[in-house]
């Protein structure tokens, strides 16, 4: 990896710790900061952007935005074991879909998202005062800093909706932004800003796709999202964009920056850097970019999910806390043959170093670790307790094993892979899918055929056709490939299931379209008497 973007990352995590809320609009600039002797050179104006880069950390962490966007979904859950992760009933709530303004998680999102935004905005504005700074150089960085506000907007509208709007750093003493009254009025808005955001600036920033670049919001990553945006733009303004995905899912595809990796776990080994699959990824350091829970790196993946014993399972530093699992029915949705049904750990489990039996160390002492699809117990499969989200015994659920795990550090090396061009081509395949009223052209059919063939060995794979290729079997198959990737979410809402779904564990016939989006968290309300609650809360 290029040493200087990974330098801005080492730095990112020691300067994250100390970063002010994000919802304080007003920090204060230190004069040593805009000197007439900095910002002169690319590498000075890039080491400049470390905070809001750093800032991606919380941006993905599975305790905010992640948990928004998955723990909610028909793909995973954290359950309550024994004593271990009931944590106020926030995860059984996202189980459920009966999470409340008060929820912890929501407001880390909430907080993460804008802190995104206010970094960017301190950045322009710094930018904006210096009058030694190239103005070709100041065009291009500013331009960058305006497609990672966007980013962070993109979250918002995703998760909020009817957010407040700022656009820059100097704002009166006391300020307090509002919302729009009107909910519908106001996500238009968003989604506007954030249209113009990167419509205006994405023309100015690099093209280049290189260690340069890497881990920045160049073309690429502005286009990937510029597509993400436009699929999602009838459920979040009422206006169909399906040619604009097309658009930008074009100049990604036909820019030949990007391949379709052939090992489909290539993206997420301990040195994905070298995918060439990945659009724009977060990159992490095993050794300089923090451990653990408090560097928010890909470890926590590993952390949340894997048993206590995981340090022995893999020969790793740290121990799971047996959390996060596949629900069963994601599991079992697999045709068994897929190849990225190995990204989760079932059965028995083993010490890496001595190849002994892995057993258990809680309430199912001493019985062997064995990871089981189903909640049913093992002992006695017909005792009549129901075991679900609210209580799961120790070994219940797939464990997620997609990032590589292997480490001697701090924390996981692997790189977080946010844009991909599997997910790319299944977006395109989706927008001309509902150009035609649903139905499947040969067009769509071969690129959801590109990625599934990835999934299967040459004798394994059938390929889908314009007859089998449905708007259901599309989210399948998008759900096989993106899992836990932070994306579920927003896809059954999109395709009308997010609500009243019919997954494990809980009965949600009965539930409003107003869960389709969250509450906005009751500490920013408390805080801020200008915002408005989403309707339904």
């Amino acid at each position: 990896m290029n040493k200087l973007i990974k330098t801005i990352y080492v730095l990112a995590a020691i300067i994250i710790f100390s970063a002010p809320s994000c919802t304080k609009l007003d920090e204060t600039i230190y004069d040593k900061v805009l000197t007439s002797d900095f910002y002169k050179t690319q590498d000075e104006i890039i080491a400049a952007l470390v905070p809001a880069y750093g800032d991606l950390r919380t941006l993905i962490d599975l305790r905010g935005t992640h948990s928004l966007g998955e723990f909610s979904t028909d793909e995973v859950i954290l359950p309550t074991r024994g004593r271990h992760w009931y944590d106020g009933g926030n995860f059984q709530r996202f189980s459920e879909h009966t999470w409340t303004s008060e929820v912890a998680y929501l407001n880390n999102g909430w907080n993460a998202q804008f802190q995104l935004v206010n970094r960017s905005n301190m950045l322009i504005y710094q930018f904006s005062k210096l009058d030694n700074m190239d103005a070709t150089l100041k065009e291009s960085f500013t331009a960058e800093l305006k497609c990672l506000r966007a980013l962070g907007y993109f979250y918002l509208l995703d998760n909020f909706g009817n957010v407040p709007i700022v656009d820059r750093f100097d704002v009166p003493a006391g300020y307090l932004p509002a919302n729009n009254v009107d909910f519908t009025t106001g996500r238009k808005e968003v989604f506007n800003f954030v249209e113009s955001d990167l419509i205006s600036n994405v023309d100015k920033v690099s093209a280049d796709n290189n260690s340069s670049t890497y881990g920045r919001m160049n073309k690429w990553a502005a286009y990937a999202l510029l597509t993400k945006l436009y699929i999602n733009a009838q459920v979040w303004t009422g206006t169909a964009k399906w040619d604009e995905a097309i658009t930008y899912a074009d100049k990604i595809i036909g820019s030949g920056n990007f391949i379709l990796e052939p090992n489909y776990f290539a993206n997420f080994v301990s040195q994905n850097q070298n995918s060439k699959e990945n659009i724009f990824a977060v990159p992490y350091d095993e050794y300089r970019t923090g451990n653990g829970w408090g560097s928010y790196n890909t470890t926590i993946w590993y952390l949340v999910g894997q048993h206590f014993t995981g340090n022995k399972i893999f020969g790793v530093p740290a121990s799971g806390t047996s959390g996060s699992c596949a629900l069963p029915s994601h599991y079992r949705s697999y045709d068994p043959k897929d190849i990225r049904l190995k990204g989760w750990m079932i059965g028995q489990q083993y010490n890496k170093a001595t190849g002994q039996q892995i057993l258990c160390t809680e309430e199912s002492a001493p019985l062997p670790l064995e990871y089981t699809i189903d909640f049913i117990n093992r002992v006695n499969p017909n005792d009549g307790i129901v075991y679900d989200h609210k209580n799961a015994l120790e070994y219940m659920g797939a464990r997620f094993a997609k990032y590589e795990i292997n480490y001697q550090g701090n924390g996981m090396p692997n790189d977080y892979a946010m844009f991909r061009l599997a997910d790319i081509l299944l977006l395109k395949a989706e927008a001309l899918m509902r150009k035609n009223n649903g139905v499947a052209t040969q067009t769509a059919v071969d690129l959801v055929n590109q990625v599934r063939q990835r999934a299967f060995a040459p004798a394994d794979y059938v390929p889908l056709t314009t007859g089998t290729l449905t708007l259901d079997q599309l989210l399948k198959e998008r759900s096989w490939e993106l899992y836990f990737e932070g994306w579920r979410r927003q896809d059954l809402v999109r395709w009308g299931k997010f609500v009243r779904g019919t997954w494990e564990f809980f009965d949600r016939s009965g539930e409003s379209d107003t869960r389709n989006v969250y509450p906005i968290p009751q500490p920013q309300m408390n805080s801020n008497t200008n915002l408005k609650q989403n309707p339904g809360y």
